[in-house]
């Protein structure tokens, strides 16, 4: 069952149509922020102090892990990353021609059916590249099997919520993306009346002793809507 779940999404990820007109005229300054502080999105920096001559002021130096984690589910999130590459390419100057090829290599990226699955993507960012090299190798080299029991949503009803599919990074900004049920037993794990949802991630290189990162549900409720 696990296998066939997996096998599913990926076709999901393709038919899925996410219309370019609805994307928001977002200045770069909000998509950021949108991406990295909102109902939606969460970063987790750890912190490391290595001793040794040379190594920095006083002989230590400073390591800071961030991970970003985002619900890629959510509409503002998918919205603001691609936003952030519309204005990277300068879209809004390009010919209708020119949108239309651009959106047709941008829109798979960013496309998922998520009326099923709730996705949540990570992403990391180090000062040190060896940290990048072995985080990047982690997520690399993972599979659903390997996540089980670490990879994992909780709620106040649900306390562990195994992944059902996992697709490695295909673009650092983007990163990871683990994917979850939105219902079990034909229950909504998230509701307007759950407080809070987390993710947690086991034994990741970076963060110790765990990732976790907490969302306020209130807080993603639109117009008396929950948008996750």
């Amino acid at each position: 069952m696990r296998h066939s779940v997996a096998a599913a999404i990926p076709v999901l990820f393709v038919v899925s149509v996410f219309a370019q007109q609805s994307i928001p005229a977002l200045t770069l300054s909000k998509a950021v922020e949108i991406l990295n502080s909102s109902p939606w999105a969460r970063h987790e920096t750890f912190t490391q102090v290595i001793g040794g001559v040379g190594s920095g002021v006083s002989g230590e130096k400073e390591i800071f892990d961030t991970f970003y984690v985002r619900f890629l589910s959510a509409k503002p999130i998918r919205e603001a990353f691609l936003r952030v590459r519309q204005l990277q390419y300068g879209y809004d100057k390009l010919s209708e021609a020119e949108k239309a090829r651009f959106d047709g290599l941008t829109q798979s990226g960013l496309q998922f059916g998520s009326d099923n699955w709730v996705v949540v993507a990570v992403s990391f960012r180090s000062n040190d590249p060896n940290e990048e090299s072995n985080t990047r190798r982690f997520f690399q080299k993972q599979t659903v099997e390997t996540l089980k029991h670490k990879a994992f949503l909780s709620t106040d009803k649900f306390p562990q919520i195994d992944v059902s599919a996992y697709f490695p990074p295909r673009e650092e900004s983007v990163g990871a993306k683990f994917v979850f049920p939105r219902t079990v037993n034909g229950e909504p794990v998230v509701s307007q009346s759950t407080r809070k949802v987390a993710f947690e991630l086991l034994d990741v290189p970076g963060a110790s002793p765990r990732l976790r990162a907490s969302f306020a549900v209130r807080d993603m409720v639109i117009n008396n809507e929950l948008v996750f």
